[in-house]
């Protein structure tokens, strides 16, 4: 008798408790399985967020170029010239005071707000001086080859820095936040670009 009071009563409980899910779900307007959805999407989208914020840096292009650096010298000395090259990656680099990402619910529909740094280069080792290669000459003078390096690399860097080379990584980037937090369920991304 005992064991039928038992059953009877787990069976009032779920009734209970289903009927409360059904009337709460009619008033909220969503179905009743969108209840347990969406807190584990919540979950989710919490977590890949702290994974996002712990990723400091973002490259969005890379570009390889070289630069020839000749120096004329006078008759009895032999011409020099010299190929730089250099690998430079174009991104944004975020540290952890910066709220560069918010999502809000905006009536009914998720909002990704972004507000991201200038794109810059990441890498300053991109010059690599042990890669240089000789097409003739060279250069015994310490000045000499400070002088040629560092013109190369003030040329590289500006052209890697060129308007074109911006342009693509902060479209490249648009592109990757705004699928990345379309995956994360938000209706629209609002992304702006900061000056400094």
């Amino acid at each position: 008798m005992n064991k039928v009071k038992l059953i009877f009563s787990a069976i009032g409980a779920v009734v209970i408790i289903i009927a409360g899910l059904w009337a709460y779900s009619a008033i909220k307007g969503v179905p009743v399985f969108e209840l347990f959805h969406k807190d584990n999407k919540m979950e989710q989208t919490a977590t890949v967020l702290r994974s996002i914020k712990n990723t400091h840096r973002w490259v969005f292009l890379t570009v390889e170029d070289e630069e020839v650096v000749v120096r004329k010298h006078g008759w009895m000395e032999e011409d020099v010239a010299k190929i730089y090259p250099s690998y430079y990656e174009l991104g944004i680099e975020l540290d952890d005071s910066m709220k560069w990402v918010e999502i809000q619910d905006n009536n009914g529909g998720r909002v990704a707000s972004l507000r991201l740094p200038p794109i810059k280069i990441l890498n300053e080792n991109g010059f690599d001086d042990t890669k240089v290669k000789n097409i003739y000459g060279d250069a015994d003078d310490a000045t000499e080859q400070e002088a040629m390096m560092k013109e190369a690399e003030s040329k590289l860097k500006r052209r890697a820095m060129s308007g074109a080379n911006i342009k693509q990584a902060k479209k490249n980037a648009e592109d990757h936040f705004r699928n990345l937090f379309k995956v994360l369920k938000c209706d629209s991304v609002d992304l702006k670009w900061q000056s400094k």
